[in-house]
């Protein structure tokens, strides 16, 4: 029989993303995700918007699309200034995962990701 644990993984701190600008949280390794998620995220500035990129070899990261071509990682878009907003998302299956960070060209800000995603043990 198998129990189901949180993992709990800080992806950023304080990440600077720039007016106009695209960054990048560091990786996870993603494969033990059962299927449930949630972004802990706090921003300093501006409008961001932040989506799960995908890899399977934890080099090369892809914005996840069906097969119309249609985004499927966005896990919040147009997030204004905030101390802490919890986002449950449904996760897009990868063996690792990051997650981007583009600003809306409002203002520069900083980003903290804290990932909570249950796993199977």
């Amino acid at each position: 029989m198998s129990r189901s644990n949180i993992s709990v993984e800080q992806l950023a701190n304080a990440l600077s993303a720039t007016k106009a600008g695209t960054s990048y949280s560091t990786a996870t390794r993603f494969q033990g995700c059962a299927g449930n998620a949630a972004l802990f995220i706090v921003s300093t500035a501006g409008s961001i918007t932040v989506s799960q990129q995908c890899s399977a070899d934890g080099v090369t990261y892809y914005d996840p699309v069906d097969t119309a071509g249609s985004a499927l990682g966005v896990v919040r878009a147009a997030l204004t200034v905030t101390t802490g907003v919890y986002v449950p998302f449904t996760p897009v299956l990868a063996p690792y995962a990051r997650f981007k960070i583009v600003e809306g060209n409002v203002a520069a800000t900083e980003v903290t990701l804290n990932l909570l995603f249950r796993t199977e043990v």
